[in-house]
């Protein structure tokens, strides 16, 4: 029998910008930063998690811990996932375990002449879930003088903030806190 290989590629949505949103643990205030590196090792972990033919403990990797933008709370970096994306994970991971098990049984139908009485009756499972919709840009582009990025903040929001890589607090950003800058001469 050949059946063609599946490929179901899982990743997180982006905006216009190329942005990823993100939420914090803590406060549940959404933010987005570029998509990093170790963002497939999150989805990687997350998956192995909720997927019971896995062998949890090898496949996870380290992954960088992460800062608020807003609150500066300090958490593992895949603790920054929204409800939106924990939920679409969690249904492919239920999807593909379904689709892992139908195999295992439909294997028994398949090689029937080996075993003409099976006792049970193998039921296909519905679709893997469609990829989550691209991100709205709906969110305000600063820069990051620290590490030298840009992430995405709410309009309105014009208090400190922290870089979501290294956690350094930066000053607000209302007019009233300007930076001056001077140049001398040598």
């Amino acid at each position: 029998m050949n059946e063609a290989l599946v490929i179901y590629l899982v990743e997180l949505p982006r905006d216009a910008g190329g942005f990823v949103r993100r939420e914090c643990p803590r406060c549940q205030c959404d933010f987005k930063t570029r998509p990093r590196a170790h963002d497939a090792c999150i989805l990687q972990r997350r998956l192995a998690s909720l997927f019971p033919f896995e062998n949890a403990h090898e496949s996870f990797d380290e992954v960088p811990d992460g800062w608020c933008l807003y609150c500066g709370h300090r958490a593992a970096g895949d603790e920054w996932l929204t409800p939106a994306q924990q939920a679409h994970v969690e249904d492919v991971a239920r999807s593909w375990a379904n689709h892992v098990r139908y195999e295992q049984l439909a294997y028994v139908s398949r090689t029937l002449g080996l075993n003409p009485r099976p006792t049970f009756v193998s039921v296909k499972p519905r679709a893997l879930p469609e990829p989550l919709p691209p991100e709205a840009d709906d969110l305000r582009l600063l820069p990051l003088v620290c590490c030298g990025e840009e992430v995405k903040a709410h309009e309105d929001w014009d208090g400190p903030i922290f870089c979501p890589r290294c956690g350094i607090r930066h000053g607000g950003l209302s007019g009233r806190q300007q930076v001056h800058l001077e140049f001398m001469r040598e």
